[in-house]
């Protein structure tokens, strides 16, 4: 179809629904764009979709903009659009006018980061979009989401993750705030990702005061003058702190002995351990303790099928009535 007939099918589609026949409109809508997709017209199809969607959301037609809205994203897919400015931008528009509670979004958020990670450049889906929809997250209070999308986002989303660190540690009324930082900056750390890291506590720090109880100095590099150093009244903060210096130097030792100075804090929080030591190992090549229940695991899958013989299985070298204990292992036995 021409540019013009294009324009013509459009304006009766914009009148049909501004004379408020919404449902007709969002039927010839798809009939449409099913038409243009078999004649592999995709940036007609997107056109007209991005064009209904917008328009009966601002009807307040949001099942139906919502439908128009995940049919654009199908386009996407069957087009293999690329990820760049001028796409993104039309989620972009589109998602900031989906109503909070309208079942679609969900969808709609879905399907976007389907299409950039099969067309873009990024395994876990394009930074900016998980930007904005990290900043959307944000916005609306809900920090948990937010915090998956701004884990993955651009200089912007670090900054940001900072701040719901905090506000998200004074909404719970925790003790130690820091544990919120805390758990952010490891995760950027065991992908290496010192910079987003960095940028996380800074603006944690800004966004509210933290009780300093001393000031010290401390060497950022070896050869580097000191620099002014804050002890905090959070035990989180100042092992975040020490954590994020070490890493910037060859501080396999100190390492180590900040953890070991620190796992009274860390070991009873759960998958803290585990971040600490992916760090080790992502930093300082440190390998990772091997777990003492995945031993027990390996030994009673040895036993109860059979492989080496009694003489070979440690649990039946016991022998006895502690032989006869080792076969039924406590729940201690396997922490």
């Amino acid at each position: 179809m021409s540019s013009k007939g294009l324009e013509k099918t459009l304006q009766k589609l914009r009148d049909s629904v501004n004379n408020g026949n919404y449902y007709e409109a969002q039927q010839m809508y798809r009939t449409v764009a099913r038409r243009y997709n078999k004649q592999q017209k995709y940036t007609d199809t997107i056109r007209l979709l991005h064009d209904g969607a917008i328009l009966l959301f601002k009807h307040k037609q949001n099942g139906s903009a919502s439908d128009l809205a995940n049919y654009m994203l199908e386009t996407y897919k069957m087009a293999h659009l690329p990820v760049n400015e001028e796409s993104l931008d039309r989620v972009a528009e589109i998602l900031s006018l989906f109503p909070i509670a309208e079942v679609g979004r969900k969808a709609f958020i879905s399907n976007a980061f389907r299409w950039t990670k099969d067309e873009g450049d990024y395994t876990e889906g394009d930074p900016d979009l998980h930007d904005f929809v990290g900043t959307m997250f944000f916005n609306e209070k809900q920090y948990s989401l937010a915090e998956d999308h701004l884990l993955v986002g651009t200089d912007h989303s670090a900054e940001l993750i900072g701040k719901l660190a905090y506000y998200w540690a004074v909404e719970e009324n925790a003790q130690w705030k820091g544990i919120y930082l805390a758990r952010i900056v490891f995760q950027f750390l065991v992908s290496k990702d010192i910079h987003h890291a960095i940028l996380a506590y800074k603006n944690f720090i800004k966004a509210g005061s933290q009780p300093v109880v001393a000031d010290s100095k401390v060497r950022r590099a070896p050869a580097e003058e000191p620099t002014p150093f804050h002890i905090y009244a959070d035990p989180w903060l100042n092992f975040t702190q020490m954590l994020l210096l070490t890493v910037q130097r060859d501080g396999k030792d100190l390492f180590i002995e900040l953890k070991k100075k620190y796992e009274g804090l860390y070991g009873n929080e759960a998958n803290f351990e585990e971040l600490v030591d992916e760090i080790g190992l992502a930093f300082f090549n440190i390998p990772k303790p091997m777990k003492q229940g995945n031993m027990m695991q390996d030994l009673m899958a040895k036993l109860f099928s059979g492989g080496g013989g009694g003489g070979n299985n440690p649990l039946l070298q016991l022998g006895g009535a502690s032989g006869a204990a080792a076969s039924k292992p406590s729940g201690e036995d396997l922490d």
